[in-house]
């Protein structure tokens, strides 16, 4: 350990002295352009850095703090990406720095840097690598390459730190606080006025019935109430059922006015005794907060409470391949929502729904099939 970063204190080093001897400075609009190059490249190979180093310390030991070497040999994270980010980020790092202060020497000279990175890693770090672990890391090289320059590698690098548990405890599927007092505005403004106008185009295409009974599972603010409000009329019936404090004195407040809509402060985990009541049960963005075996309560109350041939309404996320799917869905999916978000859409529910009763689907996706209007009738 203690040769190696000698070896690199030698090479950064020598670059240092390079640069002092050669200070020529490019200038103008060449020098701005190389700086934000070198911007980029500074922050990517320190990103590289960090996200390695921080992999390492969490999955690459058997017992949590047993040093800064590895002894646990990990492909997870960054390292399903690149087999050696650290030193890819340790061999751009003089590169960006050159770029950004304009210094043609250390520029030049960076490539050395690079190419010790390299000549590093093939005759001293792999060898040492596959005579610790054998024939796991020669299988593991002839998968992943040993550098790449791509920001998909940061972004899985990223979410693999971020990762927690799929469980229940984790889910955020219970809005609270700020978010939860002012959760209307916040979409309004997060989705730059798209919401709105989704939210009501999906609910239209639910075919509500005049006189309908409509359940409204997760019923929040009550804005999905007085849209569904519209179509149903006078002579029917709203009953929304939330948990949250502060979405109940919203959803009271919000539909003071309509005599036919009604809280129920109860929470749809728990067995619910209406039995065939409702023409429809609806739930927006409300089920993939769930695990697989409160998904299936949730299932199993819409269909105890449902008439004979009513039908499940479930606006939620499609299914799709997250990691193939555009930045900002996957951004969205894996750093924003939940972790339960991505095992529910890697689920088959119509599947589910099946075992529990359901049949007959329809279906209209939006946003091109990452979002989709499930329908499904109570057999």
């Amino acid at each position: 350990m203690k040769i190696k970063v000698l070896f690199w204190v030698v090479v950064y080093f020598a670059l240092f002295v390079v640069a002092l001897l050669n200070n020529l400075e490019v200038s103008g609009i060449y020098k701005f352009i190389l700086a934000l190059l070198g911007l980029f490249i500074t922050l990517y190979a320190l990103a590289l850095a960090s996200i390695a180093g921080r992999t390492l310390k969490r999955y690459a030991h058997k017992e949590p703090g047993s040093g800064f070497v590895p002894d646990k040999f990990t492909r997870f994270g960054i390292y399903s990406c690149m087999r050696h980010p650290m030193h890819l980020g340790i061999g751009l790092l003089p590169l960006g720095v050159a770029l950004l202060f304009g210094n043609l020497g250390a520029v030049l000279a960076s490539g050395w840097v690079l190419a010790a990175a390299f000549w590093f890693v093939l005759a001293i770090e792999e060898p040492e690598t596959i005579e610790s672990y054998g024939s796991s890391y020669i299988e593991y090289m002839q998968q992943v390459p040993a550098f790449r320059f791509s920001l998909k590698c940061i972004e899985n690098g990223l979410y693999a730190l971020k990762q927690k548990e799929a469980t229940q405890e984790n889910s955020k599927v219970e809005v609270s606080g700020f978010e939860a007092k002012y959760y209307d505005r916040l979409m309004d403004i997060i989705t730059v006025g798209w919401y709105p106008k989704f939210i009501k185009g999906a609910i239209t295409d639910i075919s509500l019935n005049k006189n309908a009974k409509v359940a409204d599972f997760g019923a929040g603010t009550g804005r999905n109430a007085i849209l569904m409000h519209s179509f149903i009329g006078s002579h029917g019936e709203i009953v929304g059922f939330e948990i949250g404090k502060e979405m109940q004195e919203q959803f009271i407040e919000n539909t003071k006015g309509y005599k036919n809509i009604k809280l129920v402060k109860k929470s749809i985990l728990e067995p619910l005794n209406e039995e065939e009541k409702y023409d429809f049960v609806f739930i927006s963005f409300v089920l993939h907060g769930f695990t697989k075996e409160n998904r299936e309560k949730i299932i199993q109350n819409a269909y105890r409470i449902l008439k004979k041939g009513g039908t499940f309404v479930i606006l939620d996320y499609n299914e799709f391949n997250v990691d193939s799917a555009p930045f900002i869905f996957r951004f969205g999916i894996r750093f924003l929502e939940c972790p339960l978000a991505e095992e529910f859409i890697k689920s088959d529910l119509e599947e589910l729904l099946k075992q529990k009763g359901f049949g007959d689907f329809r279906m209209k996706s939006y946003l091109k099939g990452h979002i989709r209007l499930l329908k499904a009738i109570k057999s």
